[in-house]
């Protein structure tokens, strides 16, 4: 596994990875459901998509795609959140495709070395929506641990690295 660049090559297959099993297409007469389809907030997550455009607009982002075997199969934001004043894992998703493989677990873990060399940082933040049961689970595996606090809705969590 490892982490690579978003390029001209790359890019459209990184915006249709996806957490979205199925998804229901609204705004046409009949509402439909698509298989495999991104969507601008999926259930824990935002959009690879949203998530490019926010790197453009925000300093201190850094954005990369998880290739495994040659195949893209997630997608990564980290970096400075200077609002915050911490080093966060802003996102983190697997395609639903290559999810339950523990391909999340051993991605945290690699971009969290890369936040440690990249940075130097010692501490690092994520926030995930206190109803997401199974990211909570793989981020507390990794050693995660709750700050008991919410920060934008959602629950915020801090490793300290070794």
């Amino acid at each position: 596994m490892k982490l690579v660049d978003i390029t001209n090559e790359n890019w459209e297959d990184v915006i249709f990875l996806t957490t979205n099993e199925t998804i229901t297409v609204k705004g046409s007469r009949e509402p439909y459901e698509a298989k495999g389809m991104p969507s601008l907030c999926e259930d824990f997550v935002a959009s690879n998509a949203l998530s490019i455009v926010q790197s453009v607009y925000e300093d201190g982002w850094v954005i990369k795609a998880i290739e495994q075997e040659g195949k893209l199969i997630g997608f990564t934001m980290f970096g400075w959140n200077e609002e915050e004043g911490f080093y966060e894992l802003c996102r983190i998703m697997i395609d639903f495709h290559y999810q339950n493989r523990g391909y999340g677990t051993q991605a945290i873990r690699m971009i969290l070395d890369e936040m440690k060399s990249r940075f130097g940082c010692r501490e690092v933040y994520l926030s995930t929506d206190p109803e997401n049961t199974i990211g909570k689970h793989v981020y507390e595996k990794v050693g995660f641990r709750s700050e008991n606090k919410m920060l934008d809705d959602e629950e915020l969590f801090k490793i300290v690295l070794e």
